[in-house]
């Protein structure tokens, strides 16, 4: 361990997650003014594919031994690396970017992304000060049921299974095809991906449902039971050829409708504000409401 700016730094590790939860779910307060509905899944998902020995950083007070800060580098791909910084002081914020920077220019990272929530005026300034650009806009939307939602439906000729492990190499393979389209995605060798999946806590197959045109699955959704309040909705996605069909919004309703069976009012997703499939007008228009929004802001390591 060694000492900066008076604070003491060491790796994290997955004991430290109820720590980092709580750093995270105080920055949300902080800023929105409102309850966190963070929870223990949305940190092991930040942390899926980070190497805490390496890539992650916990400053404490020697004193108190309290966490003042947290960040950790995610490296997705060599030329980019994607980063998470979280202060309770202002003034630790350079500090938590400076060994996340250091580290990623080691790893040989050209692109560096941070994500922040927003309105941060503090953070904003701060990271255009250190030569980064706000670049891309993501939001939290949600929905919340006061009476049954109504029905799925499909165009014939479709069904609507719900997935198994046996169906596993098959539903990976046509996520990953519907999102080559996202923004920044790195695809994920199936067998990678899938012990990911199965060793996570939160992992009930049941809550993942599939379109199928005859034995070929072209659109897939993935929920989280019991996140965040109710149920999330960790990917959601259509294979080129058979988008504009209406099939995510049928998997998004049958979604609503298993929730509410199950007794959960409220489902929530992330989305990419400037989707090019149209995510964004696709959860409106099925009555979901944005309730937070983060920007991410990037730096080309070597510039000034």
């Amino acid at each position: 361990m060694a000492d900066v700016e008076s604070l003491t730094v060491r790796a994290c590790t997955s004991d430290d997650l109820g720590t980092v939860l709580a750093l995270a779910r105080a920055d949300e307060e902080r800023i929105n003014g409102c309850p966190s509905r963070l929870v223990d899944g949305d940190v092991r998902d930040w942390w899926q594919t980070v190497d805490l020995a390496a890539n992650s950083w916990l400053l404490t007070s020697p004193e108190t031994q309290a966490a003042v800060g947290t960040a950790w580098l995610d490296l997705p791909a060599r030329n980019l690396g994607v980063t998470f910084p979280i202060a309770t002081r202002p003034e630790l914020m350079p500090v938590l970017i400076d060994l996340v920077e250091r580290r990623a220019v080691e790893a040989g990272v050209e692109r560096l992304q941070t994500v922040v929530l927003v309105p941060d005026p503090p953070a904003e300034q701060l990271l255009a000060g250190l030569g980064y650009e706000d670049i891309r806009r993501f939001f939290e939307m949600a929905i919340e049921f006061a009476d049954a939602p109504p029905p799925a439906s499909l165009p014939d000729g479709f069904t609507l299974d719900v997935a198994t492990p046996e169906d596993g190499r098959a539903f990976h393979a046509a996520t990953d095809e519907a999102f080559q389209d996202h923004w920044e995605h790195h695809s994920r060798p199936f067998d990678e991906w899938w012990q990911t999946r199965t060793s996570d806590p939160e992992f009930d197959i049941a809550w993942w449902f599939m379109v199928r045109s005859g034995d070929e699955i072209v659109a897939t959704i993935r929920n989280v039971p019991a996140r965040n309040g109710g149920v999330y909705v960790a990917t959601l996605g259509v294979r080129r050829n058979w988008r504009g069909l209406g099939l995510a919004k049928a998997l998004l309703r049958h979604t609503f409708v298993r929730s509410y069976e199950a007794g959960f009012r409220r489902v929530t997703l992330g989305v990419d504000a400037s989707s090019p499939t149209g995510a964004t007008a696709l959860y409106r228009s099925v009555g979901m409401t944005t309730e937070l929004e983060s920007a991410v802001w990037e730096k080309r390591l070597g510039q000034q």
